[in-house]
């Protein structure tokens, strides 16, 4: 309390100059001019910031939904499985758009996207053998075999959500 008794006791003597009032105002509202150029130049970088995250989701959305563009691989070897080739194949887009339509958390199913990256990753490298070595009865068998396995593996899948969201209903429902 002394310091204030002396600060109000004494103002006269320490209250001696006078602020420049121009200068101040000046300083005033150039700092406010250049706030408002900061805050356009903010602006545009919020926007640049939304457009690129639009930008890099729209891409990721596409690749993500991009089916992969497998040519037949036995129409050139034997007719009847070429006919399997392209049921098989139809049956794992249909399993595979309706997996994609469940709106279901893929990582609580039992089966993962791994294992079917992993049969994928085994069906291109035979593929390719089988090209490279021209038509071999065990390669053929273990194509036919991975596309029967893929489709049963997404049956699977299927079965998962349905029961999962089927019991999740019956939760809600008691």
């Amino acid at each position: 309390m002394k310091f204030e008794d002396y600060i109000r006791n004494n103002r006269q003597r320490l209250d001696v100059e006078k602020p420049d009032e121009e200068f101040l105002w000046a300083g005033i509202s150039q700092s406010l001019n250049s706030k408002q150029k900061n805050r356009s130049l903010s602006i545009w970088k919020y926007a640049s910031a939304v457009a690129a995250s639009v930008a890099v989701t729209l891409v990721a959305v596409h690749f993500w939904n991009a089916e992969p563009k497998q040519q037949l691989i036995f129409v050139n070897i034997d007719p009847n499985l070429a006919k399997q080739e392209v049921e098989l194949k139809a049956q794992i887009q249909d399993y595979t758009q309706q997996i994609h339509q469940a709106n279901y958390n893929l990582n609580e199913l039992p089966t993962n996207l791994n294992d079917l990256k992993y049969i994928d990753n085994l069906i291109e490298k035979y593929s390719k053998d089988l090209k490279q070595f021209g038509p071999n009865p065990q390669i053929i068998e273990s194509l036919m075999d991975l596309y029967n396995k893929k489709v049963l593996m997404l049956q699977r899948m299927l079965n998962e959500i349905e029961k999962n969201k089927n019991y999740e209903k019956r939760r809600i429902d008691i």
